[in-house]
């Protein structure tokens, strides 16, 4: 599905531009100078802060403009005059007063929260009809006084045809919003938000106050004896206070009152989604609610208590298991769901894969919508990644990904918005240059992504451990490691929930990987247990990792806890992570040293079955039980020591060791339909081509000569007649010239 915009015929490309700071706030040359050069770097719109605030009221009911308004109001002119459209920024997590030392109007809630004490809590109360109303009239107000200057975009098949004219054949018009940024539900302590909380914990135990007391440790009669000091964690365990790793192994009431308290974020967030959209669109059906679900990506998240200077003020919401959100149960009620990546992984390390990893989430979000992805460009406040690494591998990234459009953050942010106007000439080449050859691309690529693999979101996880709980790091990463191995092998890689799982959509996949995920009891899985249990059954392989409970569950398969030991394949490999089991059935796939046991066992045909306690019948698939984390190991930036006792002997961790262990197993069920296996290339293979991008410093030479070959750069080099990709950037190649479908045989 594609997304024209009509301001130039080409894909959406959108950049924030906020006013907050001078001299965007106040001085209009830098604003026509910074349109040239949002126009020139290849965007067609931007997106302004029109947030709840009273100077956009008064604007509307008095005419009075503060300064404020009033540059926004002439940055929407500048815009036009510079061939760009302009779309908004509507609503924040919180009504927002986002800084009062640089932000001078009262936002407007509608209806806040309460906190503890009776004081306002200046949060939005998600589900009170005072604040939706509030949020849908602001909407209504900013579409109605400055609506007629929006970024207008057509969607759905569109047949552009050779001068991209022809854009018709039911293409649906649309004007591309960001609905709201960063939504975070906060609880209320009025009579009212007490009642509601505790109406949801009654449904949430089916009634049963034996099971919640069990699990608060509290001798309670009824729901209704439950006060704040019992249920909400910040207020009976302190609000500085995180469980532990301990408290998650023993299923401590601090683990259950956190639990509860994410899982009620959740539910509130799912209910306000599914009815806000359609109050948004009552008075302006032709928005497309693209809502920025997370400012800072979505699980694999900077940690910024980690990295912060004296500056702590919100760090902690850039975690995205600190909020309570499951983007993945959002995404049927938002016309688009998305949210701003950054190439960076928990400790500040730059690393692409991080972006396809996040863009691979967001493009099973969007089946049959359109895809609009989301970048940050600029410095990135506590590192500098585009030293090194490249606004074109970046796009190539998501390119590959299938991205229709994308928004980026942004312009003249100052605090941490990216600052692209201060970024050097280098930097907006590579950006100028990937944003056109992301537009042509576009209009060659057809056709969804290929589905080949599957890698499971670790959805409790990710909603419910924040970092401070031990070792939580290690295991996100657990799941890039995994996804940056199967890219690394060729494949085409999605990030799957629950929920997709849930439908069937695991028949699309021939393999399924399980990243770790320690939290995995805390909710019921019946049911996407019985479809991975049915796709085993129908030749689905599945693998997974230590301490792993779906396994347990679906195929009665318990690793015993080991030692830390290296394990052999081909050749001795040092494992990093902080699980290790070890397998006493099953196939030995790899083994640990000095007799340490089965390290990998493979389980099929009649052990399977046994193990399922099912009768074997022919097709049945396998399943793969790892004693160590892979994932973590691959993605691991420390080389670990080898273990004393080992002497001697040559060993290495296994980025270094050369062993095949998981592209034997995986090249044994499916050839990568990419034909290309080599580290640091990823692929993303469309019916008729493939976009290939090189992570690597060093240049990579295309494994044949194909009839297209689109580089992002136009100069490149040859050798022995086939086309050299420069590193960090990306290449569209097809064999495809006719606008047919192509072949298997086409492009391998």
């Amino acid at each position: 599905m594609q997304l024209i915009s009509k301001t130039d015929n080409r894909p959406y490309m959108n950049v924030i531009f906020g006013n907050f700071y001078s001299p965007a706030f106040d001085n209009e040359e830098f604003v026509d100078k910074t349109m040239g050069l949002i126009r020139d770097l290849g965007f067609n719109s931007v997106m302004f802060d029109t947030k709840a605030w009273e100077d956009f009221k008064e604007r509307f009911e008095t005419g009075a403009l503060s300064q404020y308004v009033k540059m926004q109001e002439y940055m929407g002119g500048s815009a036009h005059r510079h061939g760009l459209a302009y779309n908004f920024l509507l609503l924040y997590l919180n009504g927002d007063n986002l800084y009062p030392h640089i932000r001078f109007s009262p936002p407007i809630f509608g209806e806040e929260t309460v906190y503890l004490d009776g004081r306002p809590g200046r949060w939005y109360k998600y589900w009170s009809k005072k604040a939706q109303i509030s949020m849908k009239e602001h909407v209504d107000r900013i579409m109605k006084q400055y609506g007629q200057g929006c970024e207008r975009c057509l969607t759905g098949e569109i047949d552009q045809g050779k001068d991209r004219q022809d854009m018709n054949n039911g293409a649906k018009e649309v004007i591309p919003v960001c609905s709201m940024w960063d939504p975070v539900v906060a609880p209320s302590f009025d009579k009212e938000g007490q009642k509601r909380y505790l109406d949801y914990l009654r449904e949430l135990y089916k009634g049963d106050i034996k099971s919640l007391n069990h699990n608060y440790e509290t001798e309670l009669e009824k729901f209704d004896d439950l006060t704040p000091k019992e249920y909400w964690y910040s207020v009976r365990f302190g609000s500085d206070s995180f469980y532990t790793e301990e408290d998650v192994k023993k299923r401590s009431p601090k683990f259950w009152v956190w639990r509860d308290n994410a899982l009620w974020k959740i539910h509130e967030l799912t209910l306000y989604f599914e009815k806000i959209g359609p109050m948004l669109k009552e008075n302006n059906p032709e928005l497309l609610l693209c809502p920025d679900m997370s400012q800072w990506g979505y699980f694999l998240n900077i940690y910024g208590r980690t990295q912060q200077d004296i500056d702590n003020e919100f760090s902690d919401l850039w975690d995205t298991a600190m909020r309570g959100i499951d983007i993945y149960a959002l995404a049927p009620y938002v016309d688009s769901c998305h949210f701003i990546t950054v190439p960076v992984t928990p400790d500040g390390y730059p690393d692409s894969y991080v972006v396809s990893c996040q863009h691979s989430m967001m493009r099973v979000m969007n089946q049959g919508k359109p895809f609009i992805g989301g970048i940050y460009w600029g410095r990135y406040i506590y590192n500098d990644l585009y030293a090194l690494l490249s606004p074109s591998e970046i796009i190539g990234s998501m390119t590959a990904c299938g991205i229709d459009g994308y928004t980026c953050y942004g312009m003249n942010g100052l605090d941490d918005g990216g600052v692209m106007n201060r970024m050097d000439t280098h930097f907006l080449d590579s950006l100028r240059m990937a944003n056109e050859w992301f537009s042509q691309v576009i209009c060659l690529r057809k056709g969804e992504k290929k589905k080949e693999i599957a890698i499971l979101f670790p959805s409790e996880m990710a909603h419910l451990e924040p970092y401070e709980v031990g070792n939580n790091k290690i295991r996100r990463l657990d799941l890039l490691g995994w996804y940056k191995l199967c890219c690394d092998l060729g494949y085409q890689v999605d990030v799957i929930s629950n929920h997709e799982i849930e439908k069937g959509t695991l028949a699309e996949y021939k393999v399924l990987i399980v990243p770790s995920n320690d939290c995995y009891f805390a909710v019921d899985h019946a049911a996407m247990e019985k479809e991975i249990r049915s796709w085993v059954c129908k030749g689905g392989v599945l693998l997974h990792g230590p301490r792993d409970l779906l396994a347990e569950n679906c195929f009665g398969i318990q690793g015993e806890e080991c030692e830390k030991k290296p394990y052999h394949y081909g050749k001795t490999i040092i494992a990093q992570g902080e699980a290790f089991c070890r397998y006493q059935d099953g196939k030995e796939i790899a083994s640990y040293v000095d007799h340490g046991g089965c390290c990998v066992a493979k389980y099929e045909k009649l052990e399977l079955a046994q193990k399922m306690n099912i009768k074997y019948r022919p097709g049945m698939g396998a399943v793969y039980s790892f004693g160590i984390q892979i994932g973590a190991s691959y993605a691991a930036k420390n080389i670990p020591h080898v273990p004393y006792e080992q002497g001697n002997k040559e060993m290495y961790p296994i980025i270094q060791s050369g062993t095949t262990l998981v592209k034997d197993i995986l090249y044994h069920y499916m050839t990568p339909v990419s034909g290309i296996c080599e580290r640091g290339i990823e692929t993303g293979v469309f019916e008729n081509g493939m976009v290939v991008v090189n992570h690597r410093s060093i240049p990579y030479v295309l494994p044949e000569k194909y009839k297209i070959e689109k580089y992002q750069y136009s100069f490149h080099a040859v050798q022995n007649g086939n086309g050299i990709l420069a590193g960090h950037e990306a290449v569209w190649v097809s064999n495809d010239t006719t606008g047919d479908d192509y072949g298997e045989n086409k492009i391998k």
